[in-house]
């Protein structure tokens, strides 16, 4: 859904989904729900638009591996326990399997023996995370979504 805007006597396009979406993905899980709730009530088909554009946690799933690696590489110390709090199956799997052997044992100790935290703690880690991966994304460093448009 791209709409153009003159720019200093120039044209360029920009796409209302994808800014959308990005500013969701800066709210709060809460704020962008309650935004994206109203957007369906006015809007179904655009709502669901944004909606498919945005990144969620369970998303690293779904990202390469070399990509992977870099994002714990570049994570701050202590970040990555925090974010995987309560996050089971495929998600978890990724990021251990993109570790050493021996960072991924350190890893599921602490995340088995680690005392229990405010959900809003772990909420701010993963959301750390999150922006971490768009800021790298954006210098190009890493690949979060592949459309098809890399092989």
């Amino acid at each position: 859904m791209a709409s153009l805007r003159q720019a200093r006597g120039s044209m360029i396009a920009i796409d209302g989904v994808k800014i959308a979406a990005a500013i969701l993905n800066c709210l709060s899980q809460k704020q962008g729900e309650a935004m994206l709730g109203a957007l369906q009530a006015k809007d179904m088909l655009l709502a669901e638009k944004i909606q498919s554009q945005l990144f969620v946690f369970d998303d690293f799933a779904d990202i390469d591996d070399s990509s992977m690696q870099t994002l714990i590489t570049k994570l701050p110390h202590g970040i990555l326990p925090l974010a995987l709090r309560g996050i089971t199956g495929v998600c978890l799997q990724k990021f251990l399997a993109n570790m050493s052997a021996r960072a991924a044992g350190l890893l599921k100790d602490e995340l088995d023996n680690a005392p229990p935290r405010a959900i809003s703690d772990i909420a701010k880690a993963r959301k750390a995370v999150i922006d971490l991966a768009r800021q790298l994304e954006a210098a190009g460093e890493i690949i979060l979504a592949n459309d098809g448009q890399y092989i």
